[in-house]
This record gives structure tokens, sequence and C-alpha cells, in this order.
């Protein structure tokens, strides 16, 4: 029970920690996209810009306080169930590996946002994406791992599943990288980026968590080609997600995996659907969310689809 309601509690902290990170990056300002990677002060020998700027600077700084609150209280009483199922786990004897490693990740995170600097040092932000992706996919196969599984399905089913749900795990990460180099508007067209499709030399820029941001005179962050090169390696992969999504979903259904395979096909397709919309849309705060919690409800609907799925034919 500790373990569903931790579940819950990471989605939760999740969806507000994905809506601070972007409101904080300038997307959630009312001047979308003049605002966005605004993050840093201007600097005091830089010539006046005006009140704007001003006012940019301290929208993108200080998000909505309701939402501040509720990440802390959320994370709290996250910390306080890990703590508790740790606890138990030891004196029970049961998944006492996993539960030390959710403290762990638990430890970990609190520590990320204590010393952190924001969106100004990449790593930062992989860390906290990282380890909170982590997290819902420990407590997911706690949770999952129990489902009873379905008799003589193929091993090549299992197969796709799990190569579906690495190259999910993978997708997550890009799209980390992608907000972390405030690459979300640097391709606005679709389906290619402004008469590209494949990432240039830049892209290993992109990689380096060791950097820092950049603050330009007017307090945005400074950035370059790597940018478009780390969207457009983001959508490369989206297409490959989804096809190998959708190819083990089919599998699953024929099978007879029958919910479990309909939800990652619902689940999927609308991940994609979303991320074109987000493009098209110039990425409203609300659907970008929405883009982040998709992937967060699929990652556990490819877990339950392994789960369904794990037994060898022979040992049933």
């Amino acid at each position: 029970m500790l373990a569903i309601i931790s579940l819950l509690f990471v989605l939760a902290l999740g969806s507000v920690s994905a809506y601070l990170r972007l409101d904080n990056s300038g997307i959630g300002c009312t001047d979308w996209p003049a605002c966005y990677g605004l993050i840093g002060t201007p600097a005091e020998s830089a010539p006046s810009v005006g009140s704007t700027y001003e006012r940019l600077a301290l929208e993108a700084q200080q998000p909505m306080s309701w939402a501040t609150r509720a990440h802390r209280l959320i994370a709290s009483v996250l910390g306080l169930l890990i703590l508790g199922m740790a606890l138990m786990s030891a004196s029970q004897r049961r998944d006492r590996v996993l539960s030390a490693t959710l403290l762990a990740l638990t430890v970990f995170l609190a520590w990320l946002g204590i010393y952190s600097n924001g969106l100004h040092s990449p790593a930062v932000v992989m860390g906290n994406l990282g380890g909170g992706f982590a997290m819902l996919g420990l407590l997911g196969w706690m949770v999952l791992r129990r489902v009873h599984p379905v008799a003589n399905v193929p091993l090549m089913v299992r197969r796709w599943v799990f190569t579906a749900f690495l190259l999910v795990c993978l997708q997550i990460l890009l799209g980390g990288l992608t907000s972390a180099n405030f690459a979300a508007s640097a391709c606005q067209t679709v389906p290619d980026c402004h008469g590209s499709w494949l990432p240039g030399g830049e892209l290993w820029t992109a990689f380096d968590l060791t950097r820092q941001h950049e603050i330009g005179p007017t307090g945005f962050a400074l950035g370059g080609a790597e940018r478009a090169d780390i969207h457009k390696l983001h959508r490369l992969f989206a297409v490959a997600t989804l096809l190998t999504t959708l190819v083990a979903g089919i599998l699953a259904l024929r099978a007879g995996l029958l919910a479990g395979a309909v939800t990652v096909l619902i689940l999927v397709t609308a991940e994609f659907s979303v991320g074109i919309a987000a493009i098209m849309k110039d990425l409203p705060i609300g659907v970008a969310v929405a883009h982040n919690w998709l992937a967060a409800v699929l990652l556990l609907g490819l877990l339950r689809l392994f789960a369904l799925s794990r037994n060898p034919p022979a040992l049933r």
C-alpha cells in the first residue's frame, strides 16, 4: 500500500516539478516566447532596457507561489513515505534493495534541491529529471510486478516491449536535455526543422553537463546551434519510439494482452500527438506539462505490459 501511495505522489510531484521548471524557463510567462530562457539578472553594467525586461525577469524567476508550496509539501510527504517503506522493508526482509535505492534517490534529490543553482546548470536539470523518473520506474515496478502474467506470451513480445521501454527512457532523457538547453522553441516547423532534418556538428555541446549557462546582459541564457541539434535528435527518437511502441503494442494485443496493449497504444499516440501540438501551438505551458506527464504514464504502461508478459511459457 505504501508503494502505491508513493507512486501516486511521485506522479503528482513530477507534474508540479515540470510546471516549475518550464515556468522558470519562461514558457509560462505572458510574453512567451520573448521571455524564454530569461533565467538570470541583467548585468549591472548593461545598458538599461526598460521596465519590460525587469518584469519578465521577475516572472521568469518567481513561478506561481501555489506550485512552489505544493512541490515542497508533496516532496516532504513523499520523503516520509519512502523512509517508512525502507524501514518496513528492512524489518520484513522484503524489497530491501529497491527500498534502499529509493531512499538513496530521495536523499540525492533533496540535496540537489538545496544546493542547486536552478536552470543555469544542465547537470542539475538532468539530475532532477533523471532521479525523478528513476523513482517513478522503481516504484512502478514494485507495484506493477505483482500483476498475474498472461499465459503463453511469446518471447518476441517481451523483447519488443522491453525495447520500447528502453527507448521511452532514452527519449525522456533527450527531452530533459532539450529542456536543459532551452531548445523547446529552437525548431518551430513540422516535420522538418526550418528545412533541416538531421543534427549538426554542435550536437555534443548539448550533452556537456559540466558547463553553466552563460547569461547575457539582458538576463537571457546564451546558446547556439546545439539547441536546434538536440531538438532535432529528440524528434528523430520520438519517431523511433513511436514506431517501436506501436509494434510492441500490436504484438501484445495479438498475444492476448488486451487491456495493457490498448492502454500503451493510446498513450504513445497521445504523447506523440501532444508533442506535435506543442510545436504547432507555440508550446503553451499546459501542453508542455501534459507532454511530461504522458511520458511518465507511458513508462508505467510499458512496465505493466512487461510484467504481464515476463514469465517464460516453460515455467507456467
